[in-house]
């Protein structure tokens, strides 16, 4: 029998305001990856387990993976769930597999990961060529043959060994579709009315700005002067017509998550592609990531219309701050006020999209006044959803430093974007006035927001006010109380967790 390469994602716990049929997304990195290998290295079966979409524990994860016997095991966690990554790579070598770990986290901290004896061999930045290679050098279980595959990491004896940086894919277009028949497609938004039978989909790799806390871009960036620079690249319309196409006739898919760190960064893609859709008498709803300048820009072009049209009705948009000084510390590149026309345009002329807005407090210099400044400046916002998130210190972000790391993985518990930090007291301070702005501060606008939400005949965007703050309640006063303060106390352990 051919040997196994087996891509998992363990159990984990929910973040507390996912619903549980949309709590974990496709693991679009997986189908990708898998796709090439299948391409790629023929004498090999290749599988994906989310173990988390399928609501399968721990027990029942390690007996399939010895019943299945895989002969790699890959996987690719955020940093909140590093405890979890630990976990299975100890179980894929009590059977004797070779793990091999990627993506935003692991493969910025190679040197101390592959010191816990734990992975074999970590992935850097895009990884579809070398996952194919990487295979064909272990194969031969001669481990110099890893000296000729690019972007990868690994020990020789106690010498960490980094083969170099891997060129970037130039045209997406190249790329195989991603195996979405590994992925148990109907566990995602099964059962939702906000994001029904849901899947994920790229228009882009890379960014086209470089926010200084943010990890996206520099994962899919390219080297200038050995420094990661935002590079942007982008699928052509007709490639990403004929994936949703896949997507909704074969797999019954009814919605789009795009994962694009910034959705809207090419100005013309996203509005041909809404364009075919169109033509062909598609409409499929549509979350995104996007940026508020080229809200502006699409808006006065008529891109923006057509998008909307075809069906985007979610729109994220990464704010941050509101002062122009903090912007250009963080890299931002909307310093001119172009989050509030942004808002305002959306909410005068697109009803239908509803807004998410995220912001960042923790900064250097921040007081427990000037982040009560910021939250009632937030407020004053149309934005459906606010969300108040903790400078995090990213591993590859300025931020991070190396005695942050933990072999363990249980300290990024507390990476879980959630206000509250039992780790760092200046920022559990500052949780704690977020928390009580969150429970206390009603302004006007935000008393006139919430009751409109509420009551409002848009059924999707009731449907999401009305959530939003019954699964917020809970999460804000127990992380008020001083017995619920630990490192991700506000996750939520499922039943099924250990089981």
């Amino acid at each position: 029998m051919k040997p196994l390469f087996l891509f998992v994602r363990p159990p984990r716990p929910l973040w507390p305001f996912n619903g549980p049929s949309t709590a974990f997304w496709p693991p679009l990195a997986f189908a990708s990856l898998a796709a090439a290998l299948r391409d790629g290295v023929r004498d090999l079966r290749v599988a994906i387990v989310d173990a988390a979409a399928l609501a399968m524990g721990w027990n029942t994860l390690a007996q399939q993976l010895r019943n299945t016997s895989p002969k790699y095991v890959a996987m690719g966690e955020e940093a909140v769930s590093c405890v979890e990554g630990l976990r299975l790579a100890k179980l894929a070598k009590e059977i004797g597999a070779q793990v091999i770990a990627g993506g935003c986290f692991f493969s910025h901290i190679a040197r101390e990961v592959l010191a816990t004896g734990l992975i074999d061999v970590v992935v850097h930045g895009e990884g579809e060529r070398t996952i194919v290679e990487l295979v064909q050098g272990l194969e031969p279980g001669d481990r110099s043959a890893l000296l000729s595959v690019k972007g990868i990491s690994f020990l020789d004896g106690e010498e960490l060994v980094f083969t170099g940086r891997r060129d970037l894919i130039a045209d997406l277009d190249q790329l195989p579709f991603p195996a979405y028949d590994l992925l148990p497609l109907d566990k995602y938004g099964g059962h939702s009315r906000n994001h029904p039978h849901m899947a994920t989909i790229e228009l882009s790799r890379g960014c086209s700005s470089g926010c200084e806390f943010c990890i996206l871009w520099r994962q899919m960036g390219r080297l200038q002067d050995s420094q990661p620079v935002p590079f942007l690249r982008v699928k052509s319309a007709e490639r990403l017509l004929e994936e949703i196409r896949v997507l909704m006739d074969r797999f019954q898919r009814r919605y789009l998550a795009w994962v694009d760190p910034c959705f809207n960064a090419d100005a013309h893609t996203p509005a041909e592609l809404a364009e075919l859709l169109l033509k062909q008498g598609r409409r499929i709803g549509q979350s995104a990531w996007v940026r508020a300048d080229h809200l502006l820009r699409d808006d006065a072009s008529g891109a923006l219309r057509v998008c909307v049209q075809s069906g985007w009705n979610e729109a994220y948009l990464g704010i941050e701050r509101l002062a122009p000084n903090e912007l250009s510390k963080l890299h931002k590149g909307n310093v001119h006020g172009e989050a509030i026309r942004a808002l305002t345009t959306l909410d005068e002329k697109y009803p239908e999209v509803v807004t998410v807005g995220s912001f960042i407090y923790g900064l250097p210099g921040d007081t427990r006044e000037s982040v009560r400044s910021l939250f009632r400046s937030a407020e004053e916002l149309p934005l459906d959803v606010l969300f108040f998130i903790p400078l995090t210190p990213l591993p590859g972000t300025p931020y991070w430093k190396p005695g942050m790391w933990d072999p363990t993985g249980v300290k990024f518990r507390s990476f879980d974007f959630l206000p509250g930090s039992k780790v760092d007291p200046y920022l559990t301070d500052l949780s704690k006035e977020i928390l009580e702005d969150y429970l206390f501060c009603w302004p006007p606008a935000r008393v006139r927001r919430t009751f409109k939400g509420c009551l409002t005949r848009n059924g999707r965007r009731r449907r999401i006010t009305q959530q939003m703050l019954a699964r917020a309640l809970p999460l804000l006063l127990s992380r008020l109380l001083p017995a619920k303060e630990t490192a991700g106390a506000g996750l939520r352990y499922p039943a099924w967790y250990g089981s």
